[in-house]
């Protein structure tokens, strides 16, 4: 703190905070499925099942009834709901094309010293006026071919305009809809805007996006789309604004958000002038609105970079300098690619930075703002570095203006009437790709929801029967093949892999970060319906011709003989009730309902209770079980990490087990430690995030240890730890680990156990024995 001399008496007071506490976080589940209506590609937080029914329709087939009782089971807590609706259709699904689009964007170059336009890029003092995008088609083929570095062959002059895929060697800036998606009839899909940094600061308007601008038609011949403005009647948000503080603010335009929420920092002063802003955007049909053709919009991602290929800034997180080049942009997307002009990147990073390190060169977007700016005298022209007779002369007829929405993808027909499977596994790859941001999604738990069970059948059906539509009243031959104590042949390890390739999704996005997942969500995998239910509701139990172990335990087996992480659980059941839109009982995952255990749970002890027994497992939302297994064939179940869930004549049907996935003894089989251990772990971290770029000295230290400390108490307190250690001093923290910009926090736990089988003895004494002695013998 500063000195200060006081000049006069008086009396000063100083505040200093010091009550840093451990954050807090509730329980979230997390479930993807099919519906028949509402939005797609889309992770929608729900309260209750009304909201389910407003937003997806009703379930009409028994893909749509997986989702929606898994999100009803789900929703019988206290704890918060994620849904993504899958789409349907072949492939990828409706949304999605078979091609890539790409949306090239011209540009020309102004020598700011002679306010003259040039081809020259290696002038030392330069502006590059990008202006609007022709949009293109290509196939997977040529994507990689141009994503190899062979689009930029013929680089070194810049065009204004685009008659082919070869003129897009001259285009200064490509954004490539690598996810393939399309833009339906309804102007629905992902759109993309651009600015750059004068549009930043927030003394200016919001006006970086004037109007949206659409596809209608398949490109022609010659692979080029042309756009058409989508009516400004279709829109239930704005696209500009005055300053935030003006006359008429748009809080939450297109414009605004474009300006003001793509970066978390300023990037409006001069050191940004070779900066860009790009926002992807989701345009959708309302979900809320009485007018089933108006439009709502969502950022779907926002990115802020250089066009030159290695400029630097200081990392968010401290440390060495990191990339903050367009290109970084590739890794982080799961919707664009940006290819830069090799000739542009060049002449950017080859360029000398001013004495105040901005960089000579600038990038701008042509846009009707920066013409009134500089018709109006806000900007001079020769500030601009454009010259005075740019709007007199031909020059502006080589650029169009580049302030609207464009299409992202191409358009693409969609059947609102097929219900086609399509790719799960495609499906599901985008789907938990957009929740993998855990500061963003905050996740407790994923249910499977059947996914597991359609992707099975579709995958192992004949060709006959996979025209119909997953039809879960039917078995597969492969889906049979489980049922043997012997080693599978190829029959059934087709229903093994086809099962694998959902459970592994799932369990690696759970997984550890080291693995390339989350590492702080759990996953509940279901067991395939046709093991446990034959045809409508016939229950494989109840079958005089099968057996309990060859057909049911050895069929489970083998479905999750391959399985092994404790990052994953199952309850091997399924649950019967009734739905109200068919007016029958039916037989949906079990997923659901045992998520809204762990979470009711959650609320009366913490996580690390078990979500079994008779005081927290018992299941009041389902009418039955497909099979009820005795004590023999629990315990059984139980030995190869199955949690079996029983029917009792007292008590009702319960879930009685709490087992991971994980083959190997360990604390970490259990659901209880390793809920646990993901509880604690999130909330270290959400913690820690407020002591980076803290000195890292004794008094630092020992305000780590302080906040946390009291809150493992507190665990501590409610039976959730045995006892722990927190070390976060000079043991640890040693000048070495100083030097390299860390703090070392080491934190040993003891894990409660369940008493999950209870032993009591008999004992049986002569009158005159004496229990302390007795006792004290033992």
């Amino acid at each position: 703190m500063a000195k200060r001399t006081i000049q006069s008496p008086g009396v000063e007071i100083r505040e200093s905070d010091l009550s840093l506490r451990t954050a807090q976080t509730g329980t979230t589940t997390y479930v993807a499925g099919f519906a028949s209506e509402g939005p797609t590609d889309e992770v929608v937080g729900l309260g209750s099942i009304s909201e389910f029914e407003q937003i997806y329709g009703t379930p009409k087939t028994p893909a749509e009834r997986y989702f929606y009782h898994t999100s009803r089971a789900a929703l019988n807590s206290n704890g918060q709901l994620l849904v993504n609706r899958l789409p349907y259709g072949d492939g990828s699904g409706q949304g999605f094309g078979s091609k890539v689009s790409v949306l090239a964007y011209p540009a020309v170059i102004w020598d700011r010293t002679a306010l003259a336009v040039t081809t020259d890029a290696t002038k030392p003092e330069a502006t590059f006026l990008l202006g609007a995008p022709t949009q293109f088609e290509m196939t997977d083929a040529e994507y990689l071919k141009y994503k190899n570095g062979e689009l930029f062959e013929q680089s070194d002059v810049l065009k204004t305009s685009f008659e082919g895929l070869t003129d897009l060697s001259g285009a200064a800036l490509v954004v490539v809809n690598k996810g393939q998606t399309v833009i339906d009839g309804q102007f629905n899909g992902y759109y993309v805007g651009v600015s750059d940094n004068t549009n930043l600061n927030p003394a200016t308007d919001f006006d970086a996006i004037l109007d949206v601008k659409t596809v209608t038609d398949s490109p022609s011949v010659t692979g080029l789309s042309n756009f058409t403005d989508v009516p400004a009647s279709r829109f239930e948000f704005a696209l500009t604004a005055t300053p935030e503080f003006g006359d008429n603010p748009a809080t939450n335009s297109v414009s605004q958000v474009m300006e003001d929420r793509i970066t978390g920092y300023d990037t409006s002063d001069r050191e940004f002038d070779d900066t860009l802003n790009i926002g992807v955007f989701k345009l959708r049909q309302s979900v809320f609105s009485k007018d089933a053709s108006n439009l709502d919009y969502l950022l779907e991602e926002g990115y802020n970079g250089s066009i030159g290929a290695f400029r630097q800034r200081n990392a968010e997180n401290g440390g060495a300098p990191v990339n903050f080049s367009l290109d970084t942009v590739n890794d982080q997307s799961r919707n664009i690619d940006i290819i830069v002009n090799p000739f542009v990147a060049d002449a950017f990073d080859g360029v000398q930075l001013n004495a105040d390190g901005s960089p000579k060169k600038k990038v701008r977007v042509y846009t009707e703002s920066f013409k009134t700016a500089l018709q109006g005298g806000a900007v001079t022209p020769e500030a601009a570095g454009i010259p005075v007779d740019f709007f007199t002369n031909a020059n502006e007829g080589t650029l169009g203006k580049a302030d609207s929405l464009l299409p992202l993808g191409s358009y693409g027909e969609v059947s609102l009437t097929e219900k086609k499977i399509g790719s799960i596994p495609l499906k599901l790859d985008r789907a938990l790709d957009r929740v993998r941001n855990d500061r963003k999604f905050d996740i407790d738990l994923i249910a499977e929801g059947g996914l597991g069970t359609i992707h099975t059948f579709m995958e192992t059906a004949t060709s006959t029967v996979k025209a119909r539509g997953f039809d879960d009243t039917r078995t597969t031959a492969a889906i049979e093949g489980l049922r043997t104590s012997n080693t599978l042949d190829s029959t059934g390890e087709l229903a093994q892999t086809a099962y694998n390739t959902i459970f592994n999704r799932f369990a690696t996005f759970a997984g550890p970060v080291k693995d390339g997942g989350r590492g702080d969500v759990l996953f509940v995998a279901d067991p395939l319906r046709q093991i446990l239910v034959a045809g409508k509701s016939s229950k494989v139990q109840k079958d005089p011709s099968k057996n309990f172990y060859v057909d049911i335990y050895w069929a489970l087996r083998h479905q999750f003989n391959a399985a092994n992480t404790s990052y994953a659980t199952v309850f091997a059941n399924w649950m019967k009730v009734y739905d109200n839109y068919t007016g029958l009982y039916v037989y949906v995952p079990s997923s659901g309902f045992a998520t809204a255990k762990m979470t009711s749970t959650d609320n009366q002890i913490g996580p690390w209770g078990a979500p079994a027994g008779f005081n927290r497992g018992v299941i009041t939302d389902a009418d039955d079980l497909a099979i009820s297994p005795n004590q023999r064939q629990r315990d059984d179940l139980y030995t190869v990490n199955l949690n079996p869930v029983a029917n009792f004549a007292d008590q009702g049907n319960v879930f009685f087990g709490q087992k991971t996935l994980l083959k190997k003894p360990s604390a970490f089989d259990r659901i209880n430690v390793r809920r646990t251990f993901l509880y604690l772990e999130k909330i270290t971290k959400k913690t820690m995030q407020f002591f980076l770029f803290e000195n890292n000295t004794l008094f630092t230290r020992t305000r780590v240890a302080n906040t946390l400390t009291p809150f493992f108490e507190r665990v501590k307190a409610a039976d959730g730890l045995y006892d722990f250690m927190i070390v976060c001093d000079e043991r640890n923290n040693t000048g070495e680990v100083i030097d390299q910009n860390e703090l070392v926090v080491d934190i040993y736990l003891k894990p409660v156990r369940t008493a999950e089988f209870v032993l009591v003895n008999f004992y049986a004494t002569r009158t005159d024995t004496s229990f302390e002695e007795l006792l004290g013998n033992n």
